[in-house]
C-alpha cells in the first residue's frame, strides 16, 4: 500500500469516525440505542479483541488499518441486540458510563479523552517501533488503569468489566507469543 493512499484512506476513516462520535454524543436517541444494545456483553467481549488488528495493523505501520480497528471498536458498542435480561451489574455499570458521558466536556472528561487518546497513541507507537515488550506492557497498564477507573466510579459494579479487561490482554499476549514463535521458526 502506498504511502498516499493509506494516509488519504486512513484521513476518510477517521472522518467517519468523527462523525460517529459526533452522532453519539449529539443525537440523544442514538447514544441510548446504542447503551441498550452495549448491554449484550458480546460487544464487551468484542471491544477487547480489537487490540489484535490494532497492534497487528500499527505493527505493520498501516494508518489505515489503525483508522479501521478504530472505527470497528467503536461502532462494535452496538453490533449486538439488547439482551432480552441484561444483567444488573452491566446496566449499573453502563448507567454510571451514560452519566458520566451526559456531562458535557467536565474536566473528569476532558481527562478521560485524553488518557484514552494517549493510551491508543502510545500502543499504537509501541507496535510500530515493532517493540512488542513495550506494546504488551501499554495493553496492560491500560487494562489495569480501565479496571481501577472502573471499580473507582462504580464500586457496586465496575467488577464487571474485569473479565474482559484482563481477557483482552491475555489474548493480545497469546497472539503476540504466538506470532513471534512463527516469526522466529522462519
Amino acid at each position: 500500500m502506498t504511502r498516499n493512499w493509506d494516509r488519504a484512506a486512513a484521513a476518510m476513516l477517521a472522518f467517519a469516525t468523527l462523525i460517529l462520535l459526533t452522532v453519539f454524543f449529539e443525537h440523544r436517541p442514538f447514544f441510548d440505542w446504542a447503551f441498550t444494545r452495549h448491554q449484550n456483553t458480546a460487544s464487551w467481549v468484542a471491544r477487547p479483541l480489537f487490540l489484535l488488528p490494532f497492534c497487528y495493523f500499527a505493527f505493520r505501520r498501516s494508518l489505515t488499518g489503525i483508522m479501521a480497528s478504530i472505527l470497528a471498536l467503536l461502532t462494535s458498542m452496538f453490533w449486538f441486540p439488547a439482551p432480552a435480561v441484561p444483567r444488573e451489574d452491566v446496566m449499573r455499570f453502563l448507567a454510571m458510563e451514560k452519566d458520566i458521558l451526559s456531562q458535557g466536556w467536565s474536566l473528569t472528561n476532558m481527562v478521560g479523552a485524553l488518557a484514552v487518546i494517549f493510551y491508543g497513541w502510545a500502543l499504537a507507537a509501541a507496535f510500530w517501533k515493532r517493540s512488542w515488550r513495550l506494546g504488551l506492557g501499554v495493553a496492560a497498564a491500560g487494562a489495569l488503569v480501565k479496571s481501577l477507573w472502573s471499580v473507582i466510579f462504580s464500586p457496586e459494579a465496575g467488577h464487571s468489566v474485569l473479565p474482559y479487561a484482563i481477557g483482552g490482554v491475555i489474548v493480545l499476549v497469546i497472539a503476540v507469543f504466538i506470532a513471534n514463535r512463527i516469526n522466529h521458526s522462519r
